[in-house]
């Protein structure tokens, strides 16, 4: 945690040449709860104009409403943080309305801490981020942390933070 995986995505996620290629721009939020209908019914949140599903409770239904109105749509649907590993049936479940859509470029993008899910649910290569090499990342620690405060004659100040950012390993947002 804490590499950069969601902020990676999101920055692609918003950028305009990826706005000017998809008609529909989707994001889930997983976490730990893989719950086909509700991750269903906030796929429909971004889908949907009108609330047509509201009332329905159905997967069924829901995944028919889905697919209505993804027909004939590029969509690009981001999966942030997904952990589930073991319901690969519930996962091919809640893509089942979207693969059924002949529209050509389409893209699902999930992104996770488990090497066990990114090969359960990959059709592509997963993407390994790694932290800042120690250089790099003390130099952007230090800028951090002491702004531009010159703190080069607290060598004590300078220590911690030396500790600080071997703890971290490279990741900003490790702690």
């Amino acid at each position: 945690g804490g590499v950069g995986k969601t902020t990676l995505v999101r920055y692609a996620y918003h950028a305009k040449r990826i706005k000017d290629h998809f008609d529909l721009l989707i994001w889930v939020c997983v976490s730990t709860n893989f719950d086909v209908v509700g991750l269903t019914l906030q796929i429909l949140d971004h889908v949907c104009e009108d609330r047509p599903y509201e009332k329905k409770s159905s997967l069924n239904k829901l995944q028919e409403i889905l697919q209505e109105n993804i027909r004939n749509r590029r969509f690009l649907l981001v999966m942030d943080d997904m952990w589930e590993e073991k319901d690969r049936s519930g996962w091919i479940k809640l893509l089942a309305p979207l693969k059924s859509n002949k529209v050509k470029g389409c893209m699902v993008l999930a992104t996770t801490r488990t090497k066990s899910v990114a090969k359960m649910i990959g059709t592509m290569d997963e993407i390994t981020l790694s932290g800042l090499d120690e250089k790099e990342f003390w130099l952007f620690f230090k800028a951090c942390a002491f702004r531009n405060d010159n703190r080069e004659h607290h060598p004590g100040l300078q220590s911690i933070g030396k500790q600080i950012a071997k703890a971290l390993k490279g990741f900003p947002l490790a702690l």
